[in-house]
């Protein structure tokens, strides 16, 4: 009896005898993977393109949290800060919202707030969807747009009371 070999088949006089494709197997490898490539990259682009409209659109919640905040707490006064008037008070809050957004460009802010402690402060964010690689452009709507809204309770006596709707700097 003899034993089995792992490594392949071996000829009588004991040399491994190596299998070889017949001449019309040469390129089946090359055209299985050209037919495969597109959906695979259409995969992996799809995979980049989500995670970055998920990253946009958790920027746009951030800012949306952060608007609502600064506005219940009364931002920009402090101990020592100055007295502003209402518009340069927006101003202010809406360049602030704007800088801590990643991707504040063509973003449009909304505020709302009746200034009394224990009512509510409403900011809204709204910026439109941009595509990292633009491959998949066909697949996203040309209008699609991220949104966010947050509404906080007014926690000091605020000076800045009413709406306004901005776009970022």
């Amino acid at each position: 009896m003899s034993e089995a070999n792992p490594s392949g088949p071996v000829s009588r006089s004991g040399v491994g005898v190596r299998h070889r494709r017949g001449r019309k197997d040469r390129g089946a490898s090359l055209v299985e993977f050209a037919l495969l490539a597109p959906f695979l990259l259409l995969i992996l682009f799809g995979l980049i393109e989500f995670a970055w409209l998920f990253s946009q659109n958790l920027d746009v919640r951030h800012g949306a949290r952060e608007g609502a905040r600064l506005v219940a707490v009364n931002h920009p006064y402090g101990p020592n800060s100055p007295v502003l008037s209402p518009s340069d008070q927006t101003d202010v809050i809406v360049a602030e919202i704007c800088g801590r957004m990643d991707v504040a460009s063509g973003a449009a802010v909304s505020l709302a707030s009746t200034g009394g402690v224990g009512h509510d402060a409403t900011a809204e964010i709204t910026a439109p969807a941009n595509t990292l690689t633009g491959l998949l452009d066909w697949a996203i709507p040309a209008s699609m747009s991220l949104g966010s809204e947050v509404t906080i309770r007014v926690e000091q006596p605020a000076t800045w009371a009413g709406t306004t709707d901005q776009a970022c700097p």
